[in-house]
């Protein structure tokens, strides 16, 4: 696992703020201390940086570089993220650790993106045992997902469009009630198979759990997908959706739901469940990467 940082302003002039989820990566220190981390870039430069942990309310890590010392840091970063530095949104620093408090930085340009995909990158089966029906399942759906190149500047809107528009493509049914007494309507239907896209709210996903039990009670569906981006794909659309909201004058940004929390809260939900179900985790690809190689593995089929 590595971190990627949407660049913005603030990168280019002075540091970094760590999500959360990251901060045992970076071995963070304990609130109110600092440390010195080593970070490589360029043609193997490197330079000695400060990693703090603030003493306020929401106790934020912090890597900070805005000194003289750092300034082949500035430069190179400067240089390398010219997009950013016009006011374009999509690039990023990713994160690398080479050692204890060694890490490799990886730029993330406009143009590097210009060729990267989503793909299907972590998955959770829930008694869906047939594998010939799975695998053919998998592979259309990976299909559909691995076909929406990644767009700078683009948030959870444009890729709900964006897959909307190519799972039609591929004869499902869009939008149709989940069963016809209600005006529930799910996402995508095909032979049997409903398929519902979170790239929303934290709390709403539980509805679509709620959609996949009526239609399969009912005896319109016999497997119920959730398809939802992991956590760093979700961080990165949220970042640039904070970003796009302050250029418009908004202070505040809604939270996305994250494959991560899907999973994390299955392991207790599961056995309410009687029916099968796939959740699919959703994230940028490497560009380039070929659109369906190898079949999903179960990765964590073998928790629940």
């Amino acid at each position: 696992m590595n971190f990627k940082h949407l660049v913005g302003k603030s990168t280019l002039a002075e540091g970094v703020t760590i999500h959360k989820h990251f901060e045992p990566f970076f071995d963070s220190p304990q609130v109110g201390t600092s440390k010195e981390i080593t970070l490589l870039f360029g043609h193997q430069e490197s330079t000695r940086v400060t990693l703090r942990r603030l003493n306020n309310l929401r106790q934020h890590v912090q890597i900070k570089y805005a000194t003289k010392a750092n300034i082949g840091l500035l430069n190179w970063l400067n240089e390398v993220f010219k997009a950013t530095k016009a006011g374009r949104i999509g690039e990023f620093l990713e994160f690398k650790k080479v050692s204890p408090d060694v890490y490799q930085l990886i730029p993330i340009t406009t143009s590097d993106t210009h060729d990267a995909r989503l793909c299907v990158a972590d998955s959770i089966y829930y008694k869906s045992s047939d594998e010939t029906s799975r695998k053919t399942l998998l592979e259309e759906i990976a299909g559909i997902v691995s076909s929406i190149g990644f767009q700078v500047d683009e948030g959870q809107t444009y890729y709900n469009q964006k897959l909307m528009r190519t799972f039609v493509e591929y004869g499902w049914e869009k939008e149709g009630k989940a069963i016809p007494e209600l005006d529930l309507k799910f996402d995508f239907r095909k032979t049997g198979v409903q398929v519902e896209v979170e790239f929303g709210n934290a709390r709403s996903y539980y509805q679509d759990y709620i959609k996949f039990m009526l239609s399969y009670v009912s005896g319109l569906i016999f497997l119920g997908v959730l398809i939802t981006p992991t956590f760093e794909f979700a961080n990165t659309l949220c970042e640039i959706g904070r970003q796009k909201a302050l250029l418009k004058g908004r202070r505040s940004y809604s939270g996305m739901m994250n494959f991560e929390k899907a999973y994390r809260e299955f392991t207790h939900l599961k056995d309410i469940f009687d029916m099968p179900i796939i959740i699919l985790g959703i994230d940028l690809g490497s560009p380039g990467a070929a659109v369906w190689d190898e079949p999903i593995a179960p990765l964590r089929e073998q928790a629940l």
